[in-house]
């Protein structure tokens, strides 16, 4: 048994014989899931993965041409099907009165 057993459980399929599966990340305890995973943030997370993918070279993940990939469009750490947040005169003297 390994270090992240707490993520694993037995298959319930009589085929996979004792073979140990992963748990549905639902079934996980927050604590347990924080425990091993950093990010929280989805899209954060694809940025993790393609920097993994591309030896932690953020210039090789921007010039990436695997767009057949499922997470190429948020590979730059943002979600590009959602709209930039337009702030009004009277929001931004808010915001810069905060600080």
């Amino acid at each position: 048994m390994g270090a992240r057993d707490d993520l694993l459980e037995p298959s319930p399929h009589e085929a996979d014989g004792d073979f140990l599966v992963g748990k549905h990340p639902a079934d996980v305890p927050s604590e347990i899931l924080a425990r091993y995973y950093r990010e929280k943030n989805p899209v954060k997370a694809i940025r993790a993965r393609c920097l993994d993918c591309c030896c932690g070279q953020a210039s090789e993940v921007r010039k990436c041409v695997a767009y057949d990939c499922p997470s190429w469009p948020f590979r730059m750490g943002a979600n590009p099907f959602r709209a930039k947040r337009k702030l009004s005169e009277a929001q931004l003297r808010a915001l810069g009165a905060r600080t």
